[in-house]
């Protein structure tokens, strides 16, 4: 399905979109979207390949060429922007009366600390130069709000990952079991699935956004988030976060990302088995 083709991708998204007014050349879609020449190239070539977007010039060099919307491209570019359930990384959609969706800072912290642990302080701050929040003066009891959250993710999966936001995925597999909260759980001599059933819990202390609904069986657990909108990284990060549980706990196991919102499911679920 070509709508949940487009928006399992910021990448894609975000090329997509930025074609609709007018054809481009992909060194101009980069610098509209903030994304590598790499990570455009890709998207236009998969793009492509669904029909959705076609080359209008095939005989210029490959950064010259000019890139416009098919009919096809056109008319799903109209779905998703009319669709209700369709999500970009923004909360102002999602704002309504003054509600706005936050993540507590300790997280945050966490993961800055574990970047700069594996690609290095000085890599770091220069690739998250460019985000609305000062990385410095984050604290454990910062609120960010879920925008700015989305906003760091996108920067990090841009400068570091491929695309696929498998970068951002893996970062939370190692990361999350140094969230305080997160921890405090992961350290209980309990089974897996008692656990998990207290993930709700931590999820209220970190998230003013959505909720959290668990069901466990016999070597299994189902994670289903619901009444939020959830941007292709934050997907990816729920995702690294039920991994790193299992590598922490020492449990073989698998997680599958069995429905999405952006796939116009009524909420994002996770099946994690063992």
């Amino acid at each position: 399905m070509d709508f949940s083709f487009v928006v399992s991708s910021g990448y894609r998204e975000k090329v997509l979109a930025s074609l609709a007014p007018k054809p481009k050349v992909p060194s101009q879609l980069a610098e509209e979207t903030d994304l590598r020449i790499v990570h455009v190239s890709r998207a236009l070539r998969e793009l492509s390949d669904r029909g959705l977007v076609e080359c209008l010039t095939p005989d210029v060099k490959a950064r010259g060429r000019l890139y416009g919307l098919t009919p096809d491209g056109a008319a799903l570019l109209s779905e998703l922007n009319g669709s209700r359930r369709y999500v970009t990384p923004t909360v102002r959609e999602a704002t309504k009366e003054g509600f706005v969706p936050k993540i507590r800072g300790s997280s945050v912290v966490r993961f800055l600390e574990y970047l700069r642990k594996t690609r290095g302080r000085g890599v770091v701050a220069e690739a998250i130069a460019s985000w609305s929040v000062d990385a410095d003066k984050l604290t454990d009891d910062t609120w960010l709000s879920v925008e700015a959250c989305a906003q760091l993710l996108e920067i990090v999966e841009t400068k570091f990952g491929d695309g696929s936001y498998g970068y951002i995925r893996k970062l939370f597999s190692g990361a999350m079991s140094t969230f305080p909260t997160v921890l405090e759980q992961l350290s209980k001599a309990i089974p897996l699935t008692a656990l998990a059933e207290r993930a709700p819990i931590v999820y209220a202390k970190e998230w003013n956004y959505g909720r959290l609904e668990v069901t466990t069986e016999r070597r299994k657990i189902v994670f289903r988030h619901y009444d939020w909108m959830p941007t292709p990284a934050m997907c990816a990060m729920f995702h690294g976060i039920y991994e790193g549980g299992l590598i922490y706990r020492g449990v073989k196991g698998k997680v599958t990302k069995t429905r999405c919102v952006r796939n116009k499911d009524d909420h994002c679920e996770y099946l994690v088995a063992w």
